[in-house]
């Protein structure tokens, strides 16, 4: 039987030694120091770094004091709440006069916050203006909600249908829509059907960000892009507002969003880019009527993105002269508690952590009440903080010392089996 050597032993201590040595390393998280500046409800405004590097959700963020102790928060942000669905109607007094407008009313059931309505008109290509009226149960006149906004479908080989029309805040039970015929529409116009869109409970606080911006004309597919840098990996947006020169236009848009592929260590990816879309129908047109100039110049989209991209379908006009572009960009706060002698920090990053779930969230009756009590809190700069792995056991920080234990043992046995096998008759 061959004896162990020495240099088995020590090659396995190597062996043991390298895998420690590549086990990955801890996850990095990030932190920024709160300055409360004095006890009680202390409120902060999201900013580029926590978009950037905080997960989309949100549900990373935590605020802890210097014992490490959870602070719990509540955070206003925009997307907590589900999205509003379509609401179909009942559609009353179907008019039309010929050569002119079709007409339809809609009876909601009862008075109702409205943010879109949406048509379904015949035809794939034609361009009409919309006018929308509104009145309540108890009223006898009609008041205007809107009558400059357009619709409009595309023929093939792009063929696109533009049938949304963005509402102003209003409330009335009862709507009166009316199509006006376009240049080249049939004498007999028809409203095939509509639905309208509750608003939203509560709009956000928006405020202007101006992102880096490149553009390309594109001659072939007759469209023009706009690629717009908001500067953070997770940045909410609520929509993107256009300045262009030209004194009259219709035009078509589309609003995608970039799919953040994962980056590897050096930060790289391998995968192509990709676009997701955001808002699929939209129009942009500026145009003069009895002496008014009407327009649209805002695309209502809304999501979380670092880069949008904005096409604009041109078809056999020459591009338009976009001067420059604004993203509107809504307020998230987070606000909490803070007592003294405390200090507070915020820490993000950390894929593994459930959300949490404090008990201020159902406790507070009128969030918007609590907040406006808070006072303002100030970010310091972030920093990164490396999570630290528990303390390995003795036998996993001193390798070389087991091996070589288990090697002597390994000896020992097979000196006591041979000398029982030489004294074996």
């Amino acid at each position: 039987m061959r004896r162990p050597r020495a240099a088995d032993g020590a090659g396995a201590a190597l062996a043991a030694t390298a895998l420690l040595a590549a086990a990955p390393e801890a996850p990095r998280t990030f932190e920024r120091g709160i300055d409360a500046r004095r006890p009680g409800k202390v409120v902060l405004t999201l900013d580029r770094e926590v978009y950037e590097r905080a997960r989309p959700d949100l549900g990373d963020l935590r605020v802890v004091d210097e014992t490490g102790a959870d602070a719990p928060y509540l955070l206003d942000r925009v997307g907590s709440d589900p999205e509003p669905t379509f609401r179909e109607p009942v559609a009353i007094n179907r008019v039309f006069v010929r050569g002119r407008s079709a007409s339809v009313t809609l009876d909601l059931r009862e008075p109702m916050l409205k943010s879109e309505l949406v048509l379904a008109l015949p035809g794939d290509n034609f361009r009409r203006r919309v006018k929308v009226e509104g009145r309540n149960k108890h009223e006898r006149q009609w008041t205007t909600i809107t009558d400059g906004a357009y619709v409009f479908a595309v023929p093939a080989p792009a063929a696109a249908r533009y049938e949304t029309v963005q509402l102003p805040q209003n409330n009335q039970q009862f709507l009166k829509i009316t199509v006006f015929n376009g240049p080249d529409d049939p004498p007999r116009l028809e409203i095939l059907d509509a639905w309208v869109r509750p608003q939203e409970r509560r709009k956000p606080r928006e405020f202007a960000l101006e992102p880096r911006m490149t553009r390309t004309d594109d001659a072939a597919e007759r469209e023009s892009r706009l690629v717009l840098d908001l500067g953070a990996r997770y940045q909410p947006f609520r929509a993107v507002l256009l300045d262009v020169g030209d004194s009259e236009f219709f035009r078509g848009a589309i609003v995608e969003q970039r799919r953040e592929p994962a980056l590897d260590a050096g930060g790289e990816s391998a995968l192509p880019i990709s676009w997701a879309p955001v808002l699929e129908q939209a129009s942009l047109y500026r145009y003069q009527e009895e002496g008014e100039t009407r327009e649209c110049l805002r695309l209502e989209a809304t999501g979380r993105a670092r880069v949008l991209r904005v096409r604009i379908r041109n078809r056999d006009d020459r591009p338009l002269e976009v001067r420059g572009v604004t993203v509107m960009v809504p307020q998230e706060r987070l606000v909490f508690e803070a007592a003294s002698p405390h200090r507070y920090r915020l820490t993000y990053g950390d894929a593994g952590l459930e959300p949490p779930v404090y008990d201020v969230e159902r406790t507070v009756g009128d969030a918007a009440l609590w907040i406006a009590q808070a006072s303002e809190g100030r970010w310091e700069p972030p920093a990164v903080r490396v999570r630290e792995r528990p303390r390995p056991p003795w036998t996993e920080r001193h390798p070389a010392v087991l091996w070589a234990g288990l090697v002597a043992a390994v000896g020992l046995l097979a000196g006591v089996t041979w000398r029982a096998l030489q004294a074996s008759p």
